[in-house]
C-alpha cells in the first residue's frame, strides 16, 4: 500500500536533477549574482575571508555561501552530522543536498567525499522512523553516483547498497521508495558489476511490484507518473548490456510482461524508457524459449507505429526493437513483415530522415529481413514494384542525401556522398538479397535497378572514371564499405554462372569496365605486400583483352607510374578481389589474354551471412574499420555514460543528446550493433 510522506516531509524539488554532464537546476530562492556591480562582488567575497576557520555554519546561507560551504564550513558540517540531533543531521544533508545541485558538480562530489561521511549516510538510511532524514540522505546519494565511477566506487565500497536495498522494500514512504530507486539507477548505470550486485539482490522484483501498485485507482495521477519514470528509467538501466549474457538476460526478463503494458502509455518519458528497456531484453531473445518473453504480430505493429513518433527518444529505441527481432529466427521476420515493418522501414520518411543514425538503423532492419528466406527478400525487392529496393539502390547511386545532412549546416567531416555509414547499410541490404542466389531477385536488381553501374561507381580507382558517375569512389576511403560492395559483385557473377545465359557479367564487364577495377583494386590492395595470391597475375605483362573484357583507355594496367595516390586498402579487400578474379576470370598464356570465366571456384569463397545480431553483440571486422563509429566519444571524456537521470536525458542539456539537434548522436545512448563476417 503506498503511503504518502510525514507531513514535515519535503516535497521533491526542482533543483533534484542528475548531474552528469549537465547544469542541475537550483533550489528555489537562490538569485542570480551576474548583474551585481563588482564592488559589491568584491565586497561579498572578502566578506567571507577570515583568520581562522570558522567553528560553526550559518543558521540562513544564500547561494554564495551554498556554492563556498566545502572545504570552508568542512569542520561545522560534519560536526552536525555527527551530532546525534536529529534536526542538526537534517540540516546537514540539506545543506549537502543544495551543494550538490549546483554546477560543476564533480569537484563537489570530491568535496563531499572528503569529509569521510559516507557512515553517516548509511545510519541515517537505516534510521526508519526519520523519513526526512532518509529521503535527504537518499537525494544525496543519488547526486554523488551521477558522478565518476571512482565517487561511485566509494559510495559502493562503504556499503551504500545494503541500506538503499532494504529501504527499498520496507520503507512504507513512497518519496523514499522513489528516491531509493533513482540512486540504484544511477548505481547500476556504472557498469555491468554493480548492475549484477543490484540485479542479484532481488530489487528489480520491488521496482515491478511498484510499477504494478501504480494501476491502484486511489494513487494520485501525478503521483503516479512521477513513480512511473523513475522506476522504468531505472528498469532501463538494469536492462542495459543484459543480451550479452544468459544469466544477466534471465534476470531481466520477468520486466517483459509489465513493459508491454506500458508501450501503450500517454507519458513520452514513460514511453522512451520503456522502448528503451524492451530493446535491451529483446536483444537475444531469440537465442532462448521463455515464456515470459513473447513476440507475436501485435508487438511488432506496436513497434512499427511507434516509428511515426515524432520524438527520437521513441523512434530510436522502437527501431532497434525492430532490428533485433529480425536477427532472431525467420518466424520472427516473418511477423514483422506481417506487420507491414517493410513499407515503413523503406519509407521515404525513414530512408531521407534528418538524423542519418535513424537513416542507418532503418537500412540495418531492412538487411536483417533480406538475410531471411528467398520468399522474404522478394518482399523487399520486388513487391511494390520494388519501391522499397528502389530507394535503397538511389542512396547508392546517388548518394545519402537526406534530411539537413548536405546542406549549408553539413556536419563538420561530412563528405561528399553523405555519410558513409549510410551506404554501408545499403550495401548490406543488397548483398543479403543477392545472396540468395535467386534469378528474380538478382534480375530485377541488375535489369530493373541499374545495380552493377551504381557499385562500380563507388569502388572505380582509375584516374580516366566514367564522366557520368554521380559520385567519387567513396568505398576506396572506407574498407567496410568497399569489402561489402565487392561481396555484391560476388553475389551477382555467382548467380550469373548458376544461370549462364544470363547477362550478368556481359553487363560488368563491357558496361561497367569491371574488370579493369578489379585489377586496379588488386594492385591498390597489394601494394606493400611482398606475397601475392595470384601470383601468375603480372600486371606488367597483360596481354590484350579478350572475350567480353575491355578496357577503358587510358587505364594504367601496364605497369606504368600513376597519378593515382596510394590508398591502403587492407587485406579484406585484397582477399575479396582475389576470390573474384580466381572464380569467375581466367588469365594466362594459353588463352592469350585475361577474360570472364566460370569455372571450380576455390574453396574458402564467401558463403551468404546470417542476420546481424542486435545490438549489443560481439565488435569483429567491420567495427574495427569504422573509425569512431557509433563510439561514445562524448561518454569516454565524462566518465560513467549511463548515469543521465531520465529528466536531464530528454530536455536535451547534455551535448548532442538533446531532441532538438538535427543529428544527435544517439549511439551515446545505447551500443554498438555487432558484425558477422563474411569470409
Amino acid at each position: 500500500m503506498l503511503t504518502l510522506p510525514p507531513a514535515a516531509s519535503k516535497p521533491r524539488g526542482v533543483s533534484q536533477q542528475k548531474q552528469k554532464g549537465s547544469n542541475a537546476q537550483r533550489d528555489q530562492g537562490f538569485d542570480n549574482d551576474d548583474e551585481e556591480d563588482l564592488i559589491e562582488q568584491l565586497n561579498r567575497k572578502l566578506s567571507n575571508v577570515t583568520l581562522n576557520p570558522p567553528t560553526t555554519i550559518p543558521d540562513e546561507m544564500n547561494i554564495t555561501d551554498i556554492s563556498t560551504m566545502l572545504p570552508t564550513f568542512a569542520q561545522p558540517l560534519y560536526n552536525l552530522l555527527a551530532s546525534g540531533v536529529y534536526e542538526q543531521q537534517l540540516l546537514a544533508m540539506v545543506r549537502i543536498r543544495k551543494y550538490l545541485s549546483l554546477q560543476d558538480v564533480l569537484p563537489r562530489i570530491d568535496n563531499v567525499l572528503a569529509l569521510d561521511c559516507v557512515h553517516f549516510f548509511i545510519a541515517f538510511l537505516n534510521m526508519s522512523d526519520c523519513p526526512d532524514l532518509q529521503y535527504e540522505t537518499a537525494w544525496v546519494v543519488t547526486n554523488i553516483a551521477a558522478g565518476t565511477t571512482s565517487q561511485t566506487e566509494r559510495l559502493v565500497d562503504a556499503g551504500i547498497l545494503t541500506p538503499l536495498i532494504h529501504n527499498l522494500r520496507v520503507s512504507r514512504c513512497v518519496h523514499v521508495q522513489t528516491q531509493t530507486i533513482w540512486a540504484l539507477g544511477n548505481i547500476s548505470g556504472d557498469g555491468p558489476p554493480y548492475r549484477d550486485l543490484i540485479l542479484g539482490s532481488g530489487a528489480l522484483e520491488v521496482i515491478l511490484q511498484l510499477i504494478e501498485m501504480c494501476d491502484d485507482p486511489t494513487v494520485a495521477k501525478d503521483q503516479k507518473y512521477m513513480i512511473l519514470r523513475i522506476a522504468v528509467w531505472c528498469v532501463s538501466n538494469l536492462c542495459r548490456g543484459s543480451g550479452r549474457c544468459a544469466p544477466e538476460w534471465l534476470q531481466v526478463t520477468p520486466a517483459f510482461p509489465m513493459l508491454r503494458r506500458l508501450m501503450y502509455i500517454d507519458d513520452t518519458e514513460i514511453l522512451a524508457d520503456t522502448c528503451w528497456a524492451m530493446c535491451r531484453i529483446l536483444n537475444g531473445t531469440h537465442k532462448m524459449n521463455l515464456e515470459t518473453v513473447v513476440i507475436d504480430r501485435e508487438l511488432c505493429a506496436r513497434f512499427v507505429a511507434l516509428l511515426s513518433e515524432p520524438h527520437p527518444t521513441i523512434q530510436v529505441p522502437s527501431l532497434r526493437s525492430l532490428i533485433n527481432i529480425a536477427s532472431g529466427p525467420e518466424h520472427h521476420t516473418q511477423l514483422l513483415i506481417d506487420a507491414m515493418a517493410i513499407p515503413v522501414l523503406g519509407s521515404q520518411e525513414m530512408l531521407s530522415h534528418r538524423n542519418s543514425t535513424i537513416r542507418r538503423d532503418a537500412l540495418l532492419g531492412i538487411s536483417n529481413i533480406t538475410a531471411g528466406t528467398a520468399d522474404q527478400v522478394r518482399e523487399v525487392t520486388v513487391q511494390d514494384n520494388g519501391g522499397v529496393m528502389r530507394r535503397v539502390l538511389e542512396i547508392l547511386r546517388r548518394g545519402d542525401v537526406g534530411g539537413e545532412d548536405l546542406g549549408e549546416d553539413a556536419l563538420e567531416g561530412q563528405e561528399e556522398g553523405g555519410d558513409w555509414r549510410v551506404l554501408r547499410e545499403a550495401a548490406w541490404v543488397v548483398s543479403n538479397a543477392t545472396s540468395v542466389l535467386d534469378l528474380e531477385i538478382t534480375g530485377h536488381l541488375v535489369y530493373r535497378l541499374d545495380l552493377l553501374p551504381s557499385i562500380a561507381q563507388l569502388i572505380d580507382p582509375r584516374p580516366s572514371r566514367k564522366v557520368n558517375y554521380l559520385l567519387p569512389a567513396i568505398g576506396l576511403k572506407h574498407p567496410a564499405l568497399l569489402t561489402k560492395l565487392l561481396d555484391i559483385v560476388f553475389n551477382v557473377l555467382r548467380c550469373n554462372e548458376h544461370h549462364p545465359k544470363e547477362q550478368f557479367m556481359k553487363i560488368w564487364v563491357n558496361d561497367c569496365e569491371g574488370g579493369s577495377i578489379l585489377l586496379e583494386l588488386l594492385k591498390l590492395s597489394s601494394q606493400g605486400t611482398s606475397d601475392t595470391h595470384l601470383r601468375h597475375l603480372d600486371i606488367k605483362m597483360l596481354p590484350r583483352p579478350l572475350q567480353h573484357l575491355r578496357f577503358a583507355q587510358g587505364d594504367n594496367v601496364t605497369g606504368k607510374p600513376s597519378s593515382q595516390p596510394a590508398i591502403p586498402l587492407g587485406a579484406s579487400v585484397k582477399k575479396r578481389v582475389e576470390t573474384i578474379l580466381e572464380n569467375f576470370f581466367e588469365f594466362g598464356p594459353e588463352n592469350e589474354g585475361f577474360g570472364p570465366f566460370f569455372g571450380e571456384r576455390q574453396q574458402g569463397r564467401p558463403d551468404r551471412r546470417s542476420s546481424r545480431d542486435g545490438y549489443g553483440s560481439d565488435v569483429n571486422e567491420d567495427d574495427q574499420d569504422d573509425d569512431l563509429d557509433d563510439e561514445d566519444y562524448q561518454e569516454a571524456s565524462q566518465g560513467s555514460q549511463y548515469k543521465n537521470g531520465y529528466r536531464t536525458a530528454r530536455h536535451g542539456s547534455v551535448g548532442t543528446r538533446g531532441t532538438n539537434n538535427a543529428d544527435f548522436d544517439i549511439d551515446d545512448m545505447e551500443e554498438r550493433v555487432s558484425r558477422m563476417n563474411l569470409v
